[in-house]
């Protein structure tokens, strides 16, 4: 998480508390997030990047990967290689959930380019775009 802006660590903050409301399973949810506040219980690297956020319930019956970003970063390449990765790992995945928070007002954009990013084999997995802050 260094040298993160500090608009995106508010864009962290925003999904770590969406995740939390949305997803309630009776025994818990585990959270892990690329966030100060969770020291080293930082998620793990999936196809070489990092997520923002990995959540799932305990024992796994669902998993929820998780990105912060701000629109410059949103439209790299190397984002759309790192969202394309997230989804293609949560496709082998039942019951499993992709979020990305944005800034205000770029809700529209973000989720155009996340559509072009989708395949097929995406087509299980719940995606939704949050307005930050």
């Amino acid at each position: 998480m260094s040298g993160e802006t500090s608009a995106h660590t508010v864009l962290v903050e925003r999904l770590i508390s969406y995740v939390r409301a949305r997803h309630c399973p009776p025994r818990g949810l585990l959270v892990l997030a690329d966030h100060h506040t969770y020291g080293n219980n930082r998620p793990p690297q999936i196809a070489g990047y990092t997520p923002d956020l990995f959540a799932s319930d305990l024992p796994a019956t669902f998993e929820v990967i998780g990105e912060a970003k701000t629109m410059a970063d949103l439209e790299t390449g190397r984002s759309h290689r790192q969202i394309s990765a997230f989804l293609d790992y949560l496709s082998v995945r039942q019951g499993s959930s992709f979020y990305l928070v944005v800034p205000p007002f770029q809700r529209r954009r973000s989720a155009a380019i996340v559509d072009g990013l989708r395949t097929p084999a995406h087509s299980g997995i719940a995606v939704e775009v949050i307005d930050g802050l």
